[in-house]
């Protein structure tokens, strides 16, 4: 080794800008390595080279060693990656790293667990199309649920068409509330169900319901006599009226409105109440007298004279009696006026079409004139002075001075 001289102290030379490479061996600097003199071994700036020197005074190379390292290190970690795939075996893992994992657990018999067969997925069906008929819809089902809904007394229409209107509406409404369902008036999957099926049931007019139907109902039984006013609602009065409807005509008692009771109702048939009965021949007996009087106005007058040609007041009276179809014997005014089977009527204001009105016409004598009330506060009779039948108010002051009363003979 070459030395240098600075001063009194001798110095190596500066080792360059040689040093370890990848393999742990020194790069070439272009110079020949500095060897140690055994001089310089003791000094402290110098740290004594740990590496052995050959025999030949060059140092060993460590690169095989530091290959072989390497070498080692991929196998272990080639080995440790592919051992869960069992590429090389347990016994080449143990031989060649040693029992470094735990051993796998020995696995024991269990009873063999078949996979179920997955089923193969079915077709989705097509969509089922909505039946639902609605109010304006034209269809051939219309034609046909219209027949069903007469056959059930529902709807009631001179013929039957394809289209949905406010008729068969009203008649499925009418439906759905007779069997407690949405009252809507569309013809759903429901409501279509029970209409086609042996659950339906009829039209009848039930307690508790109320519509258009109940309102014509009591309008029918108002005229009939049997009710004294409409409410729209089915309630207890119109089942009572229902009920003596039903009585008085000789059909099954049962407060309910079914077709019979409906068909008979709505006839000509229908027998009205006693009481409106008689009221109504009374009423056409009235019309009848009226009318057979007003045929005689203009005639003369002829005292004791009881027609066709000729009258006096009582015998006007008389003939259109009998006209009307009464079975009266020929009296005076006096005896008209004390007829006990007919109503007496004390007050002019009380007065109806077709009563007998009573005057005195002398004093000391009760009646003494009889004139028939038409109605509007006039009344026909045979006027002496006037020499004829004639049609005048009876509300002027002299013949209500000289009022004794009035009789109804209906």
């Amino acid at each position: 080794m070459r030395r240098f001289t600075k001063g009194r102290r001798s110095v190596l030379p500066s080792r360059g800008r040689g040093g370890l490479n990848l393999f742990g061996l020194r790069r070439r600097t272009g110079r020949p390595p500095l060897r140690r003199s055994p001089a310089y071994a003791g000094m402290k700036a110098w740290r004594p080279n740990p590496r052995p020197v050959s025999g030949t005074g060059r140092r060993r190379r460590r690169w095989p060693v530091v290959l072989a390292g390497i070498v080692g290190a991929a196998v272990l970690t080639a080995v440790v990656l592919l051992e869960p795939l069992d590429l090389f075996g347990t016994d080449f893992a143990q031989a060649a790293f040693g029992n470094q994992t735990a051993p796998k657990p020995t696995p024991t018999a269990t009873a063999t667990q078949t996979a179920a067969p997955t089923a193969s997925p079915e077709p989705t069906p097509d969509p089922t199309p909505d039946p639902t008929l609605l109010e304006g819809m034209h269809s051939e089902r219309v034609t046909e649920l219209q027949e069903r809904l007469m056959s059930l007394g529902y709807l009631d229409i001179d013929e039957t068409t394809d289209y949905f209107g406010p008729a068969t509406a009203y008649a499925v409404t009418m439906f759905q509330r007779q069997h407690g369902l949405e009252m809507d008036g569309a013809a759903g999957p429901q409501t279509l169900e029970i209409i086609y099926s042996d659950a339906a049931r009829p039209y009848t007019l039930l307690e508790g319901t109320s519509g258009n139907d109940v309102d014509m109902l009591q309008s029918r039984l108002m005229e009939l006599g049997y009710l004294d006013k409409a409410t729209g609602y089915y309630g207890t009065e119109t089942v009572d009226a229902v009920k003596a409807f039903q009585t008085r005509n000789g059909i099954g008692v049962d407060g309910k409105t079914g077709q019979v009771t409906l068909n008979l109702i709505y006839s000509s048939s229908a027998l009205p109440t006693e009481a409106l009965a008689q009221q109504s021949a009374r009423q056409g007996t009235i019309d009848a007298f009226l009318a057979s009087a007003r045929a005689q106005l203009g005639k003369p007058y002829v005292w004791g004279a009881a027609g066709p040609n000729s009258f006096d007041c009582s015998g006007l009276v008389t003939y259109a009696l009998r006209q009307a179809g009464s079975s009266t014997g020929r009296l005076n005014a006096q005896g008209f006026s004390q007829n006990g089977n007919w109503q007496k009527i004390g007050s002019m204001s009380a007065l109806e079409p077709g009563d007998l009105i009573f005057f005195h016409t002398r004093k000391g004598v009760n009646v003494g004139h009889v004139g028939i009330y038409v109605g509007g506060g006039m009344m026909i009779d045979a006027s002496s002075a006037n020499g004829k039948i004639v049609e005048r108010s009876c509300m002027t002051d002299y013949w209500q001075s000289h009022f004794v009363c009035a009789r109804r003979p209906w």
